[in-house]
Order: structure tokens, then sequence, then C-alpha cells
């Protein structure tokens, strides 16, 4: 069965960053419906509360107070509802020692955040067209 609309799930701290994505990804398909959260506690209340459908994808922050997205990461593999939600990290940081961290705890990709909206546009549009690349990160790091 497929279903007639996506929805992405964006976990940032920074509202001016939430709302380029948003625009970014309604650009990219204004089919698909963006649910936010303001850091990993609230990422985990609204999962566990709010959603009657999980979203399709995750994209979670790295940095973040509260709780950051790796230990939210963390606690979505430990719960049986939340673990098979694709994450997909969602950083200025392209440090190695965090995308090693993401990919040991169950991140399906690591995106650095696009300095240019066209590219947010085109990456978000390749994501929710044709899933998840198969080069797991957008950094020129190397793991």
């Amino acid at each position: 069965m497929h279903q007639t609309y996506k929805t992405i799930f964006l976990v940032d701290d920074d509202p001016d960053d939430q709302l380029l994505f948003s625009e970014a990804l309604y650009e990219a398909d204004a089919t698909v419906l963006c649910r936010t959260a303001t850091d990993g506690i609230d990422a985990l209340v609204k999962l566990n509360s709010d959603f009657t459908v999980m979203p399709d994808f995750v994209f979670m922050d790295v940095n973040m107070p509260r709780m950051n997205g790796i230990d939210c990461l963390k606690e979505m593999q430990q719960n049986p509802v939340l673990k098979d939600i694709p994450v997909i990290m969602y950083s200025t940081s392209c440090s190695p020692a965090y995308q090693k961290e993401c990919f040991n705890n169950g991140a399906v990709y690591y995106m650095e955040k696009p300095n240019d909206f066209a590219q947010l546009c085109n990456a978000l549009k390749s994501i929710v067209t044709q899933g998840i690349p198969q080069v797991k990160t957008t950094c020129n790091h190397t793991l």
C-alpha cells in the first residue's frame, strides 16, 4: 500500500533553520507534511504521543540543548516503535567522530546543512522521491 503523502519530522533547536528547512521541503514537494521538535526530549515526547502514523524520515540536528541528537537517536533505537524510523542526522558539523557515532547508533544518513537554499531543496527532493542515497554522507570527510 502506497501512502499518498509523506511526513518528515525535523528536530532542530534553531527556529530559523526550522523555517528554512520547512520552506525548502515545501519547494521540493508541497505534499510532504513537516512536523518539528526543538530538541531530543521534545522529539521523544512528540514521537511517543503526537503521532498516529510515524514519520517517514526524521532529520535530527546533532548539537541541541537539553538532549542532543545522538542521545535522542540512542533512545529511539531502544524503543521498538521508533527504532525502524530512518533517522538522517542533519548538522553544520561534519566531524568524522560525530558521523561514526551516529552511524554506530542507527543513523541511516549524515547530511551537512547546505549553505544554499537551492541545494537544500534539491537534497530534500532527492530524499523524498528517491529515498536515502547510497553514499551515506554529504560531508567531504571520509570515515
